[in-house]
């Protein structure tokens, strides 16, 4: 018999407090703080994941979501919170919102596809966006579900979960979701109207930055630079580093203000990663990794140390891995912590798939064991 949602959401609260507390070496919120304060933390805490399985059967056609209220919501995000533990991944006791890179497109009326996870599909011409204006902060899209959400979180759970917000993507991504691929002859056939636009959509996200860290408060607020200074630049990577000098930094710049720090999601592009880099101010999180088939090309872990230098700067490595040379590509990687422990890991096996997954969990074990004898100790 299912329990009222009044007593199981506390059984599930108390449930992951004992799991949380058994598990310190999968915590990625410990590793974080380790990170920001450039201390070497205890465990490597790094996520190593599969390709999704290739299956050429028939699919049944992509479902919405069933319709639930904020406390059923609450109540399955709380069951889902420690399922990386099943293959030795992160975990954090923070919750999320359920919403993706849709969020801001919606309220420039995108609209979002349920059945495939709220992505976004569909453009608007930048004339019927500049004749609007900007959209209300408050009531457009998808916020007054993620607000109804923040509210019952607050409600219902205690201080030691934090609230994360959603994917805020950056000006420029939301420039491309909203637009379509007009967004990369804009700037150069009517630069005018398009930084009047990218003034409107720049306006309009850090409004709801605002009204989001208000909503959550300081106290439930990850701490981590993903969360509170990220732009993503994906879209950067189809353009060249001087279309983002001429028309897409001044907005990043005013981020960056406001901000008074800036993580920058490169998306793995060379280009972006020196572009942003070389030009924001007080930049504090960056990524690179190896990437097999990125668009634009991918940033080496080596050229993006280098770029760094002695600048105390997070280094997000995401690499996919060679095949037949998968846990020595790991362990360099890991190697790097000796020298700087500003570095945080996440890792693909493109030709691995569910199949491998026990693989995967002794590899992790090992990890963890060459952690603690070479790095820790070596």
């Amino acid at each position: 018999m299912t329990k009222p949602l009044e007593e199981a959401i506390p059984e599930a609260v108390a449930e992951l407090a004992e799991v949380f507390a058994a598990h310190p070496e999968r915590r990625s919120d410990f590793a974080e703080a380790a990170v920001m304060r450039g201390e070497l933390r205890p465990h490597p805490v790094l996520y190593i994941g599969h390709a999704p399985d290739v299956d050429m059967t028939p699919k049944v056609p992509p479902q919405a979501p069933p319709q639930l209220s904020p406390e059923e919501r609450l109540l399955e995000r709380l069951k889902g919170m420690t399922g990386p533990l099943a293959m030795f991944n992160p975990i954090a006791p923070r919750l999320g919102l359920g919403k993706g890179t849709g969020t801001i497109p919606a309220s420039f009326g995108i609209e979002l596809s349920p059945e495939l996870g709220d992505t976004p599909f569909g453009e608007r011409s930048i004339d019927e966006v500049l004749a609007e204006g900007m959209p209300d902060p408050e009531t457009s899209g998808v916020i007054p579900e993620m607000r109804e959400d923040i509210e019952t979180y607050l409600a219902l759970t205690p201080d030691w979960i934090e609230i994360a917000p959603p994917d805020m993507q950056g000006p420029f991504n939301i420039a491309h979701m909203v637009l379509g691929t007009e967004v990369f002859l804009l700037p150069l056939m009517e630069p005018e109207k398009f930084s009047a636009f990218m003034s409107i959509v720049t306006d309009f996200f850090l409004a709801l930055t605002a009204n989001l860290r208000r909503w959550i408060g300081p106290k439930r607020f990850p701490k981590f630079p993903t969360y509170t200074s990220r732009i993503t630049e994906c879209s950067m990577n189809m353009a060249s580093p001087q279309m983002y000098i001429d028309h897409v930094l001044p907005h990043d710049l005013r981020v960056a203000e406001a901000f008074g720090e800036i993580a920058i999601h490169p998306c793995s592009g060379p280009h972006v990663f020196r572009s942003t880099l070389q030009n924001l101010p007080n930049v504090v999180y960056s990524e690179a990794g190896h990437i097999a088939k990125a668009y634009a090309g991918s940033m080496s872990v080596d050229d993006a140390l280098a770029e760094i230098g002695d600048r105390p700067i997070i280094l997000g490595i995401g690499e996919e891995l060679p095949e037949g040379q998968e846990e020595e590509y790991m362990r360099r990687d890991l190697d790097r912590a000796r020298t700087n422990p500003r570095l945080t890991y996440g890792f693909t096996g493109m030709h691995w798939q569910s199949r491998d997954q026990e693989k995967i969990r002794q590899m992790h074990l090992r990890l963890d064991e060459y952690w603690q004898k070479h790095v820790l100790n070596g």
